[in-house]
């Protein structure tokens, strides 16, 4: 593994830390890379250097394998019953890519990950420009009560006051019949 202390100053070239915080992985994942060929690299002083350019035109693969099967459809039956919150609330005006931003550095820190949830969908809305939906999905045997769920939501509408319109706010809950 590299010393971080004797790396060297390349030009056009990174440190494998410096790669992994650019592609938003762990070191040990760039040495994966490298290993595969997937990303090239030189042997400099004790350390292994990546062209920058490299770092800017990697593509990442997807993960797992392509589905065969559609999975079938499913009846919730007592305690699994799943419900479902959706959100509905407009961008403010300019704010498109300070959003993104938030939502990156939350996910990041893995902040607002609604405990109870088996998942959440931020989704910009192609009906109305500017609208994002927001999708919560709970299962009914983890779902915290209403108190938690809604200190929760406040906590993740504070994060966000500055780029969305909470105000504007559309809540819809229910319970879901159906799902994959």
């Amino acid at each position: 593994m590299e010393n971080y202390n004797n790396i060297p100053e390349m030009p056009g070239y990174i440190s494998v830390k410096q790669a992994a915080e650019m592609l938003d992985v762990s070191d040990t994942r760039i040495y994966f890379f490298i290993e595969q060929k997937r990303l090239h690299a030189v042997w400099a002083a004790n350390a292994f250097m990546i062209p920058l350019e490299e770092i800017q035109n990697f593509k990442r693969s997807n993960v797992g394998r392509p589905r065969k099967n559609t999975p079938a459809w499913r009846i919730s039956t007592g305690e699994n019953t799943q419900y479902m919150t959706l959100i509905f609330v407009q961008l403010r005006q300019g704010g498109l890519d300070t959003f993104v931003k938030k939502l990156e550095e939350m996910r990041k820190k893995g902040l607002h990950s609604f405990p109870g949830t088996v998942a959440r969908y931020i989704v910009e809305d192609n009906q109305k420009s500017g609208r994002v939906l927001i999708t919560l999905i709970w299962r009914g045997t983890v779902m915290p009560d209403e108190a938690t769920r809604e200190q929760n939501l406040q906590a993740f509408r504070d994060a966000l006051d500055e780029v969305l319109e909470w105000e504007t706010a559309e809540y819809h809950h229910g319970r879901v019949f159906m799902h994959t």
